[in-house]
């Protein structure tokens, strides 16, 4: 999943020099960046779980805590800009921007609650790989229930925010017949974007319970690394249509 992090950052590099770097810091630029490389910091700590020769089963445990924690963060923060982006499109209006706070943090909170019970529940093994010498962690013992209730509270996060770009995204787009180039592109993105995550985290729910909790880890680095460069690509394409179509100076468009 590093792989696709890379690419996905040098196709679009050109377009986060002018549209990110070359803009006044604020929160949404915060946002974009610690969510664009903080997913190289949580995929290299994955592989060195995955593959570094290990001589203490407790450099095990800070590895998996390390690399499950900043893979949480990272989906939390670009979830938080998905949230963001829909608050603007229903209107940035208070009472929405209340409910979706509470909706997002209570989602949340629950998350990394079943997230610590699960990586609390895991104690870990030596195995040796390609020579004896050289060993590598392997999960001995976990709730293998954790894993599932962890997808949970998204699955209906995702539901929730999908709907809520549809609504208005219908009434734009087919009912009103908007012409506005920015404008489709915005909900086109919200849309499209709300689409996969629903999708992949409904498959992850379903994969998870049907197969092994076992393979937790990996769908949830898979779901962090498309988080990552949906909400990233969401800034990026918004910023770079709002120039071409109103001939904004670059300064002028940071707080998009």
């Amino acid at each position: 999943m590093r792989n696709v992090t890379v690419f996905d950052t040098l196709l679009t590099l050109d377009i986060e020099v002018t549209f990110i770097w070359s803009t006044p810091w604020n929160v949404i630029k915060v946002l974009y960046l610690v969510t664009r490389y903080l997913a190289f910091i949580d995929s290299s700590l994955n592989v060195l779980f995955q593959l570094m020769p290990i001589n203490a089963e407790p450099t095990c445990m800070i590895l998996y805590q390390l690399g499950t924690w900043t893979i949480m963060i990272g989906m939390c923060l670009a979830e938080l800009i998905f949230t963001i982006r829909t608050w603007a499109i229903l209107g940035k209006k208070k009472w929405q921007g209340i409910c979706l706070l509470l909706f997002f943090v209570g989602t949340w909170a629950a998350g990394f609650t079943v997230v610590a019970l699960e990586s609390e529940s895991f104690t870990f093994t030596l195995q040796s790989a390609l020579h004896p010498f050289l060993n590598v962690c392997l999960v001995k013992v976990g709730r293998v229930y954790y894993p599932l209730f962890a997808w949970i509270p998204f699955f209906i996060y995702e539901g929730v925010l999908m709907i809520l770009m549809l609504v208005p995204g219908y009434e734009f787009l087919v009912l009103n017949n908007g012409h506005s180039k920015l404008v489709r592109v915005v909900f086109r993105d919200g849309i499209i974007y709300y689409i996969y995550l629903f999708i992949m985290t409904s498959a992850n729910l379903i994969i998870t319970k049907k197969l092994s909790s076992d393979y937790f880890t990996i769908f949830l680095m898979v779901e962090r690394v498309v988080h990552a460069v949906l909400a990233c690509r969401v800034i990026l394409h918004t910023r770079e249509q709002a120039w071409k179509e109103n001939h904004v100076h670059i300064t002028t468009i940071s707080g998009i």
